[in-house]
């Protein structure tokens, strides 16, 4: 086996144990170690795609040093995002935050979302995922507003997701949609999540 394989399987497992930590601080109500070793294992889990291939040569036709050097500059702006662990989520005030990077733009951009909103989502998705089963967003999505039944835009409310996914709140299942892993729990851990959050 190579070295560049091991490394990557050395990579893999970690961000295996460190998935399996992260259910641990939830179970326990240790959210603010949840935000963290999300992002450790995220970063992990990225890196593992950016490295080359093993066995991978440069065409016949294109000098090594060349090659090489597109492989460099391709994994640049990926590592940069990495390292800084985007989404990151903040309070501001009484506002969710989620900043994200964009590769495009090559820079980030960030939605800020009324700590109301993320409530109303948790509320709705707390409902369709009491039994434990796995509910897809158009059962709950639109939502809206208590105070005068507007429409809540659905960008707010896949900010909401964005972090409930992160801190491991709620499960993804692919195109099926998601499910709440501990449904006694999850009203009491969305709110000390928001708590925990850094502010800004």
């Amino acid at each position: 086996m190579s070295t560049l394989k091991r490394a990557t399987e050395l990579l893999q497992h970690t961000e295996e144990k460190l998935r399996g930590l992260v259910s641990e601080a939830v179970g326990s109500g240790d959210y603010s170690s949840v935000v963290s070793i999300t992002r450790w294992a995220q970063t992990l889990k990225e890196l593992t795609k950016s490295l080359p291939r093993e066995g991978m040569r440069p065409a016949s036709n294109r000098p090594a040093q060349k090659l090489k050097g597109k492989i460099l500059r391709a994994q640049r702006p990926s590592l940069h995002h990495n390292q800084n662990g985007y989404p990151r989520f903040l309070r501001h005030g009484e506002y969710l935050v989620r900043i994200a990077w964009s590769k495009r733009e090559k820079k980030e951009y960030r939605h800020k979302v009324p700590y109301s909103i993320l409530k109303l989502l948790a509320a709705a998705i707390g409902d369709k995922g009491k039994d434990g089963r796995v509910f897809s967003t158009d059962e709950f999505l639109p939502i809206h507003e208590t105070n005068d039944g507007s429409q809540v835009p659905n960008y707010q409310a896949y900010v909401g997701i964005s972090l409930l996914k992160q801190t491991g709140l709620i499960d993804q299942h692919g195109r099926q949609g998601y499910s709440i892993p501990r449904t006694a729990e999850f009203t009491n851990a969305v709110e000390a999540t928001w708590q925990k959050l850094p502010k800004e």
